[in-house]
C-alpha cells in the first residue's frame, strides 16, 4: 500500500513540475518572396537611394533554437541568374508594439538585422554597418500560402 500512495505521489509531482516547465523554443520558419528593393546610405544626401529593384525568388529561414536569440537566419537569393547566401547566427531578439519582430545577427564578418513586418507583408535585412548606420539594406515582398502570386495575376 505505501508503493502505490509513492508511486501516486510521484506520478502527481512530476505531472505538476512537467507542467509548469517552460517549453523550449525549436522552431524554423521559411519565408518566399518574389521581388525585393535594394537600398544603399548616401552620404552626401544623408539618405538611403534605391538602387535596384528585382523580381527573382529569395528565400528567408528563421531558426530558432532553445531561445527566440539563439539560432541562425539564412537568405537566400538570385540576382541575375546567380545565388547568393547572407548567414549568421541570432544574437538578440526584440519585438515592438506594432508586432515587428528584429532579430541581430553575427557572422565571422559582418553583422546585421533581419526585421519582419507580418502586417506589410515585408521582411528588411540591414547590413554593412559603418559607425552610425547600416550601409544597404533588401526589403523582400513575402508571399504565403494562400496568396495569389503577382506574377501569375498578369497571365
Amino acid at each position: 500500500m505505501k508503493y502505490f500512495i509513492f508511486s501516486l505521489l510521484l506520478f502527481f509531482g512530476l505531472n505538476t513540475v512537467a507542467q509548469t516547465t517552460p517549453a523550449k523554443v525549436n522552431e524554423q520558419r521559411r519565408f518566399n518572396s518574389d521581388s525585393r528593393l535594394f537600398y544603399v546610405w548616401n552620404p552626401e544626401r544623408d539618405a538611403y537611394d534605391l538602387k535596384d529593384t528585382e523580381y527573382e525568388s529569395s528565400v528567408i529561414d528563421i531558426r530558432e533554437i532553445n531561445t527566440k536569440s539563439n539560432g541562425y537566419i539564412v537568405i537566400s537569393l538570385t540576382d541575375d541568374g546567380k545565388t547568393r547566401l547572407y548567414h549568421g547566427s541570432i544574437v538578440n531578439y526584440s519585438i515592438d508594439d506594432e508586432g515587428v519582430a528584429t532579430w541581430i545577427l553575427r557572422s565571422k564578418s559582418a553583422r546585421g538585422k533581419v526585421a519582419l513586418d507580418p502586417k506589410k507583408k515585408k521582411i528588411t535585412y540591414s547590413f554593412e554597418s559603418n559607425e552610425t548606420r547600416y550601409v544597404k539594406i533588401f526589403v523582400f515582398n513575402l508571399f504565403f500560402a494562400g496568396d495569389e502570386n503577382p506574377s501569375e495575376q498578369s497571365e
